[in-house]
């Protein structure tokens, strides 16, 4: 699993290749921005509280398709 002091790391290194390459600035911010915002948020635990609808949508088609296949 990543860790917030992981994304942080990115998040410099990104800093850093900006600084280097002015010519990919722009791309290099963008994701340190990223990497920042994953970096502040707090980590989940082992449980998830809300399953996300199209992640559900797709377990349940997956599951009647393999019914159909058993039947």
């Amino acid at each position: 699993m990543t860790d917030q002091s992981e994304f942080s790391s990115r998040a410099a290194l990104c800093r850093k290749l900006a600084q280097r390459e002015p010519s990919n600035g722009m791309f290099w911010m963008a994701e340190a921005e990223k990497w920042s915002r994953l970096s502040k948020e707090t980590p989940h635990g082992g449980s998830c509280d809300e399953i996300d609808p199209g992640v559900l949508a797709r377990l349940l088609a997956q599951s009647t398709r393999l019914l159909f296949i058993l039947a």
